[in-house]
């Protein structure tokens, strides 16, 4: 059994935060919220206190780049930023707003869990 891992997953597409919570919790994470947009990525961190945020890049209202320097500055919670695009400048930013892995979408369940794994063990 898994340690109890607390992760949320943010991402604009329905589709796809459904697919991640499955991935996740067939495996044994416990995802604790989902949401659609960088604030309330925010909000729910500062609800839930998570180990690891999943979270897209673009989105609306909020991107995950700004959400992440938020949850960086005021939380010891990881982040993990998936997106569908790869540009150089894009995984620099990421980096530099503290993300602790980069995936790019669409993101498989052999590449998810393995860097989940190596995420949390690293914490």
């Amino acid at each position: 059994m898994r340690q109890p891992y607390r992760i949320i997953v943010i991402d604009d597409d329905p589709i796809t935060r459904m697919d991640l919570v499955e991935m996740l919790q067939v495996v044994g994470y416990d995802v604790v919220a989902e949401g659609k947009n960088g604030v309330e990525a925010v909000r729910l961190t500062q609800t839930w206190h998570p180990d690891l945020v999943i979270m897209d890049v673009k989105m609306p209202v909020m991107d995950g780049l700004t959400a992440t320097g938020i949850i960086r500055n005021c939380s010891n919670t990881e982040v993990m930023l998936l997106t569908a695009y790869s540009q150089k400048d894009l995984v620099v930013q990421a980096m530099a707003k503290g993300v602790c892995a980069y995936l790019v979408k669409p993101v498989m369940e052999e590449e998810l869990l393995p860097t989940v794994e190596q995420v949390l063990a690293n914490r």
